[in-house]
């Protein structure tokens, strides 16, 4: 019995000694890449890290006696997501820009505008732990061109609305790719310049995206929540999801404002590839065609939703 003792103590050290190196070697291996990330870190320091994907899509449908019928069309979109961020000690500053634009025409008619954003997104942040920082957030909105309804209306143009929102608050920052920024004191100024808009109505309490008829601004203060995360999903497709809650102390605090965004980016080579963007909003302030159960006509808020899928020229920058 004492040789098959001595052979099982045998194995029990041999088993020990290997899984004492194995984490001995993961411990190393944790210290390298923290080694890693850290040296990274410093020679980013101070550096501005710049990224952003351009794509332009473009669809054309040519019919001549074509039995089964349909019309001949073109189509467009131009979209750019772009981001510039710094960081150098215990400050950090992000900065992300959205641009779309896109048109079509059916036949001989006129084109119409089917998509068209402006968006600027600005958060200074200083450290006070290693997730936490004070930060400061500045966000501008608005379109490029006029828009118009079904019956040609005009509805909105650039400035009508245009949304300019400061507020400072916390930032809960653990990584590079989530972020959630908390703000109870919050400023937003609404401007609708175009004043077409009130179709040359008197009524003073009229109000058009909250602004009041003979106005061209309105201040509102409440609290902003905005949460942001992106990933690389694989190796050539990436995924990006923003979100904005705003309530205004001023006026019906319990109707928030919510704006939600997804972007995906699929890359086929350096050049050609696939986006899909999606964009909820509801905004109590913005008065949509609706028809009750009677059938009659009306305008009132509702949930607006746009999905944008563009096969095309894409560049990762």
């Amino acid at each position: 019995m004492r040789p098959l003792s001595a052979l099982l103590a045998c194995f029990l050290l041999a088993g020990a000694s290997h899984a004492q190196n194995d984490i001995d070697q993961k411990a190393r291996d944790a210290a390298a890449a923290a080694a890693q990330a850290k040296h990274v870190s410093d020679s980013l320091d101070g550096k501005w890290q710049r990224s952003g994907v351009v794509s332009l899509n473009m669809t054309q449908v040519s019919l001549t006696n074509w039995a089964a019928g349909g019309y001949s069309t073109i189509s467009g979109i131009a979209m750019f997501n772009g981001a510039a961020n710094w960081k150098k000690g215990r400050r950090a500053w992000d900065n992300n820009l959205a641009l779309a634009f896109g048109g079509q025409q059916i036949e001989d008619a006129d084109p119409v505008k089917t998509d068209d954003r402006i968006e600027l997104n600005s958060k200074y942040g200083y450290s006070l732990s290693d997730k936490w920082y004070l930060a400061g957030v500045f966000q501008f909105k608005t379109q490029f061109t006029e828009g118009f309804d079904a019956n040609f209306d005009r509805i909105s143009n650039f400035l009508a609305p245009g949304y300019a929102l400061l507020g400072i608050g916390m930032d809960y920052k653990p990584n590079d790719n989530f972020t959630a920024f908390l703000s109870p004191a919050t400023a937003r100024v609404v401007m609708v310049t175009d004043e077409k808009l009130f179709g040359g109505s008197t009524d003073p309490d009229l109000r058009v995206y909250g602004v009041l008829n003979g106005n061209t601004t309105e201040l509102e203060a409440g609290g902003y929540v905005r949460l942001m995360f992106k990933t690389e999903l694989a190796k050539n497709i990436t995924f990006m999801t923003r979100g904005d809650i705003f309530s205004n102390y001023l006026r019906n605090p319990q109707n928030m404002d919510v704006n939600w965004e997804t972007v995906w980016t699929f890359k086929v080579n350096d050049w050609f590839g696939a986006t899909f963007n999606t964009l909820l909003i509801y905004d109590h302030d913005t008065d949509l065609p609706k028809t009750n159960a009677e059938g009659i006509p009306y305008t009132g808020p509702d949930t607006q939703f746009k999905q944008t899928l563009g096969i095309g020229l894409t560049l990762k920058l």
